[in-house]
């Protein structure tokens, strides 16, 4: 009777916490639940899944080419821009929301799935539920996740940060007890990862690596052999499942003014952040990162995420193994802090692909991670349960009054699809971040609008029928003499002309990248299309054929997977 009692105030805590945790996640998603939608400065997500709904009614798959963007020239957004979150947002408007409804509902799932995910976190690595609550809570409120969700609206860095918690439980699982079926969970999470914030996933090895090099010191031969091997399975598999678009984003990066992602103002040097910002600053602004150090934005870490982690070590000083486990989370965040201050540049400069992450300050991701899974300690903490839940509940108060003001948006626009994207609001979602995939043989910032149909240069052409789709045009045409027709369209590798069956040469060269083509007088049918060049094929290969070969030898139960 005594076991069955506390079994139930057990199960009654659970559910209180469940429900405190619950309600807080709400009042930070609240005003998504409104009608209409937000400024932010990624102000962008409307277009692009428009580009998206449009190739997937057109059944160009994987979407590459988007036709609008570009100053409606078009141009290869999702052959290096993460396409998972647009492919998702997509789907939840093909249910019948609406574009800005189906935003706001990704937002709203991924709000969730990470508080979710850094409470199985936490329970996983702690060992305990209670500490998994406490490393929920405190990643609710964040103050990077409130950057990114209402200020910066960087939708794919916020789906970042819902997926890294859940890959690194699924790791734990690894590492604890290398069960088979986690491996196919976190090949799931990686991929997604690579999918949604290809530079996340990438960073985010490290930080993986050194989780697990800390659990397998403790490990038999054996298992450390099998973890690996396990681990090993996972990562090759997220590399297959994403390889058709992790191929081309890396090795077709010299087909695109791929610069001015790393110059200018996305130059890392401009950005990085003093040390009263990283740790003291609790000023929040919805303006920008400037260079140097009058931010309008709040881009540390907060106060509280960092000095609780430290008492923390402090009240452990008597149990070893909790010291060790809160000593590697907070020399992870702290080496993460490191990187967002102008001291770390030497690694900066050192390692080239960091270049691309353009801001110092966005490691303030994993910092966030490794602090909030640290401060789960105080759900394991031995002392009387009374002074335990008093201490968690003054936590909890203090996360309201310092960051709870912090999720919210500026201010709110009543404002329909069709207003957003339309007039005005049209050309500049035509034109932001124009610069970033544009095709290499066009100059940056085009100054003219593309036409929306082909535009004769000289001669005479009557088009007597015109069609037009993501990655294709097809017209019918009368010529009259010697005539040159604009299709409108950036060039890139591989568009093909057809004229009446038959492949034919065209120029892009004078024009700034625009095709052209010669006709002679004559009827023709005149077929444009975009095909994959021999990176994109055999990227979409080694996902098509080696997904379910990698699933065939998964199911098989393999000799190396326990």
């Amino acid at each position: 009777m005594i076991w069955l009692g506390d079994m139930f105030k057990q199960k009654l805590l659970r559910f209180l916490l469940s429900a405190i945790l619950f309600y807080l996640v709400f009042l930070t998603i609240k005003p998504l639940l409104s009608g209409g939608y937000y400024p932010m400065h990624d102000d962008i997500h409307p277009m692009r899944v428009l580009q998206m709904d449009k190739c997937v009614r057109d059944f160009q798959f994987p979407c590459r080419w988007v036709p609008d963007m570009g100053y409606g020239y078009g141009y290869p957004q999702f052959n290096y821009y993460a396409p998972l979150p647009y492919y998702a947002m997509e789907a939840i408007h093909l249910l019948g929301f609406t574009i800005l409804g189906s935003i706001k509902i990704y937002l709203i799932f991924l709000t969730f799935l990470s508080v979710w995910g850094m409470y199985k976190a936490g329970s996983k690595f702690w060992n305990n539920k209670t500490a998994g609550y406490v490393s929920a809570i405190f990643y609710t409120y964040l103050p990077y996740k409130a950057v990114n969700l209402y200020v910066r609206g960087a939708l794919s860095e916020y789906t970042a940060q819902a997926l890294i918690p859940i890959t690194l439980y699924y790791v734990l699982c690894i590492t604890n007890n290398g069960k088979k079926q986690n491996v196919l969970k976190l090949t799931i999470a990686l991929s997604a990862l690579f999918l949604s914030h290809n530079i996340s996933a990438l960073f985010v090895i490290p930080y993986l690596a050194a989780i697990v090099v800390w659990k397998l010191k403790t490990l038999s031969t054996s298992d450390r052999i099998t973890i690996i091997k396990n681990l090993s399975f996972a990562f090759a598999g997220s590399l297959i499942l994403s390889a058709f678009f992790l191929l081309p984003a890396f090795l077709e990066r010299g087909l695109v003014h791929a610069g001015t992602l790393t110059s200018n103002y996305f130059d890392f040097r401009g950005h990085f952040l003093s040390i009263f910002q990283i740790l003291f600053s609790n000023s929040w602004g919805y303006g920008s990162s400037v260079y140097g150090e009058n931010d309008q934005i709040m881009l540390g870490i907060g106060l509280i995420f960092w000095f609780f982690p430290l008492m923390a070590v402090l009240l452990s000083m008597k149990k070893r193994g909790n010291l060790k486990k809160l000593i590697l989370l907070n020399l992870l965040a702290w080496a993460s802090l490191f990187l967002t201050h102008i001291r770390s540049s030497f690694i900066w400069e050192g390692i080239p692909l960091m270049e691309y992450i353009q801001f110092p300050w966005r490691f303030n991701l994993f910092a966030g991670i490794f602090f909030c899974i640290a401060v789960g300690y105080f759900g394991v903490l031995k002392i009387v349960n009374n002074i335990k839940y008093f201490l968690l509940t003054v936590l909890v108060v203090l996360l309201l009054l310092f960051n709870g003001s912090f999720f919210q948006p500026d201010h709110w626009s009543d404002i329909s699809d069709s207003e957003k994207l339309s007039g005005g609001n049209w050309d500049l979602a035509q034109t932001v971040s124009i610069n970033d995939y544009l095709p290499i043989d066009t100059s940056l910032s085009p100054a003219k609008k593309a036409s929306d149909r082909p535009v004769v240069l000289s001669g005479s052409v009557d088009f007597v029928s015109f069609e037009k789709g993501t990655d294709w045009q097809r017209w019918k045409v009368n010529v009259s003499g010697d005539a040159v027709v604009s299709a409108e369209i950036f060039y890139f590798p591989n568009w093909v002309i057809y004229v009446d069956k038959k492949k034919v040469d065209y120029d892009y060269k004078s024009y700034n990248g625009v095709i052209t083509l010669g006709l002679p007088a004559g009827r023709y049918e005149v077929i444009l299309k975009l095909n994959d060049t021999p990176i994109r094929i055999i990227g979409n290969m080694i996902t098509l054929i080696g997904t379910p070969l990698f699933l065939a030898l998964y199911f098989k139960k393999s000799h190396f997977l326990k």
